[in-house]
């Protein structure tokens, strides 16, 4: 919810949409930093971006909450991509759920 708010600060409703393709899904499990916390389920998906009409591979760190994390390869999903600077991208789909 905090990156929705975040993502609509930074004005990305105003960013073109553009769908990505899942190339790869790598699953882990990262381990918790003191023993008061528990381990977090991640998947870094790395995807074919087109926002002007040049592919450009990213990865994206999502949650096990996140809609992509099951993602498989050939999946599309929708990213707003900043035009002034094509590294800068949202996507609510790599965003958590709310429970």
């Amino acid at each position: 919810m905090l990156k929705d708010l975040f993502a609509k600060m930074r004005g990305t409703k105003n960013w073109p949409e553009v769908q990505a393709t899942v190339r790869i899904v790598n699953q882990f499990e990262e381990p918790p930093e003191d023993r008061y916390e528990l381990s977090r389920k991640l998947a870094e998906v790395t995807a074919y971006l087109d926002p002007k009409g040049e592919h450009q591979c990213e990865s994206i760190t999502v949650e096990d909450s996140s809609l992509l994390y099951d993602a498989q390869e050939n999946d599309t999903f929708t990213v707003r991509v900043n035009p002034e600077h094509l590294d800068q991208y949202y996507s609510s789909e790599a965003a958590r759920r709310p429970y």
